[in-house]
């Protein structure tokens, strides 16, 4: 994401937004706190620009932000990047190239790794 400066009105719709999905719950006590504590401080001055600050609000705001399609097509990125060092299988594959750069192709590696939890395509 990396912001220059983040707002209040921008912390307040991450923090509904995490109300909403839940995830404010599930955050640990501490980033909970940190997150309150960094919305308050921008009420009070309208923005933050420390760039220490703002990395740490980032930290935060991913896993508010982190949704189960977002984990999917994580988990089907990584798996794309582990089946394109394999220099074998691209050329037992040939069309293994068009695939990787197919949005959909990596989606559903990512849903079917996110579905099955096991590894049972190339391991």
């Amino acid at each position: 994401m990396k912001l220059e400066i983040i707002s209040y009105t921008d912390m307040l719709s991450f923090w509904k937004q995490g109300q909403r999905n839940g995830v404010i719950r599930r955050l640990s006590p501490i980033k909970k706190g940190f997150f309150s504590a960094a919305l308050n401080y921008a009420k009070i001055k309208g923005k933050i620009t420390n760039r220490r600050l703002i990395d740490m609000i980032e930290g935060v705001v991913d896993q508010i932000r982190m949704n189960t399609g977002l984990k999917m097509l994580r988990r089907g990125l990584e798996r794309v990047l582990g089946l394109s060092k394999n220099i074998k299988m691209m050329r037992i594959f040939p069309s293994l190239k068009k695939w990787v750069n197919d949005d959909a192709y990596v989606f559903w590696l990512g849903t079917d790794l996110f579905v099955n939890k096991k590894l049972w395509i190339w391991v």
